[in-house]
């Protein structure tokens, strides 16, 4: 039966962006932005009106769930930000001292011809950007050669105009846009010219701030656990939200992650933002435009069948929202230092889980890390493999001595000897197998391969 998976992100969604809002300009405007004057001024007029209910006075907090104890909708499809992680989605509205950054283009130009692609780069005013380097990232898709890349060069002119002509419109090449402006990265969603043959994009482009100083940033972060065999599975998701008018490239952002974690894997999305493995924690990296991105990784913590597990994770900077989760079982128990008890929620399936969050109101204390206690966790039974294994290693066991017996012959002996034999080998694909597929962890996969082989030596050794 294929064990549930977290909805993580489908779950991020509890609370809106507005509040997200509201405490970046109320918390982090004036200490980060101090030579901008309208900047510095407005954004507590933005907060005295977001923040009414969801941090001044957070028992007036909007509800993590509706009266009937679901999970409300509300985040984008992760397919929509991979599609597009430069297209600005989450955008922030008209607030005071909150930056709305125009939104990037791309369309049919039937006015070209075939095969071309009019690029423009705009600034955060729309205005063009003359003299600068444009990028056309080209991939072609062959069964017979397999995927190809290529890319073309061309500079913008004085109307910030750059066209590529002469481009294939087969249905195997797909376009990406892109610009390194000021040491960045901006990229347009890709596309292909199959069926309009022309494509005007409108690509904008942002002043780089590497010191968060210079950066108007807020973050959202989700961590989910899930037992799974002789391990926990934890998954982060990480909401970058750049309310400036500068696109930040994170200097030496790291998110701590506990002693002995394992298996850690980052969601490759088509954008440079995520995260790499570094020094046993996980590195902030990308360019983050004005707008909103998500971030998704996820590694393992060996677990040995204690009852009690507690462990610390770090967090992205300026963190305003932060969850803990994960499915909820009749004694299991879920806490965060600092944080409310957890409450039963249910997504949209019908699947329970525990939760526990914090809104920061503008006087609290920045949070850095997060400490999780996981408590009551079942003691670990014989599993079917772990079962199926011990029966195995019987039969061996049981035929070696029935073959010492000699008097039961040597035609008895060596069709014995076959079974075993098979039954063992036969285990042992299983569990190749179940390693495979992420069912078995390391350490019941040695520990059961190991009394495997020694069953299967035993067997083939014969009679004594």
């Amino acid at each position: 039966m294929r064990r549930p998976e977290l909805r993580v992100f489908g779950l991020v969604g509890l609370v809106g962006l507005g509040a997200s809002v509201g405490l970046a300009g109320s918390a982090y405007g004036r200490e980060h932005r101090p030579g901008d004057a309208g900047a510095d001024a407005s954004p507590h007029a933005g907060a005295a009106s977001a923040n009414a209910s969801a941090s001044a006075e957070p028992e007036e907090a909007p509800p993590l769930a509706s009266d009937d104890d679901t999970l409300p909708d509300g985040h984008p499809a992760v397919g929509d930000a991979e599609a597009n992680p430069h297209a600005h989605a989450g955008r922030t509205g008209a607030m005071a001292g909150v930056f709305e950054p125009p939104e990037d283009v791309e369309k049919a130009e039937p006015s070209l011809a075939p095969g071309s692609i009019a690029v423009e780069l705009h600034d955060a005013d729309d205005h063009p950007v003359p003299n600068e380097s444009v990028t056309l990232g080209i991939l072609i898709n062959s069964i017979a050669k397999g995927d190809s890349k290529k890319h073309l060069q061309a500079t913008t002119d004085d109307k910030g105009v750059a066209v590529f002509s002469g481009l294939e419109t087969a249905g195997n090449i797909a376009y990406r846009v892109s610009s390194g402006y000021r040491g960045g990265s901006f990229a347009a969603s890709p596309f292909q010219l199959g069926q309009v043959k022309a494509m005007h994009v409108i690509l904008h482009v942002y002043p780089v701030v590497r010191d968060l100083g210079g950066a108007l940033i807020v973050c959202e972060a989700t961590v989910a656990a899930e037992l799974r065999d002789d391990r926990i599975q934890i998954e982060e998701a990480l909401t970058v939200y750049n309310l400036g008018r500068s696109a930040w490239q994170p200097d030496d952002v790291k998110l701590a992650l506990p002693e002995g974690f394992t298996a850690f894997n980052a969601q490759q999305t088509m954008s440079d933002q995520g995260v790499d493995e570094v020094g046993g924690a996980a590195k902030l990296r990308g360019t983050f435009p004005p707008g909103r991105h998500p971030i998704e990784f996820r590694w393992q913590l060996p677990w040995s069948g204690d009852k009690d597990v507690d462990f610390d994770v770090g967090l992205p900077p300026h963190v305003a929202i932060a969850r803990v989760m994960m499915p909820a079982t009749s004694t299991i128990k879920l806490s965060a230092v600092d944080f409310p008890a957890t409450d039963v929620r249910r997504d949209e399936q019908g699947q329970s889980f525990l939760v526990t969050e914090r809104r920061l109101r503008p006087d609290d204390a920045k949070i850095t890390s997060l400490s999780i206690g996981i408590h009551d966790l079942p003691t670990p039974g014989p599993g079917r493999l772990v079962a199926s294994v011990l029966a195995a290693c019987a039969v061996g066991v049981g035929l070696v001595i029935a073959g010492s017996g000699r008097k039961r012959g040597r035609k008895l002996h060596d069709l014995n000897l076959k079974l075993s034999r098979d039954v063992l080998l036969e285990e042992l694909a299983g569990l190749e197998r179940a390693r495979a597929s992420g069912e078995v962890g390391p350490r019941t996969y040695e520990r059961t391969r190991r009394d495997l082989l020694v069953s299967l030596a035993r067997a083939l050794a014969g009679p004594t």
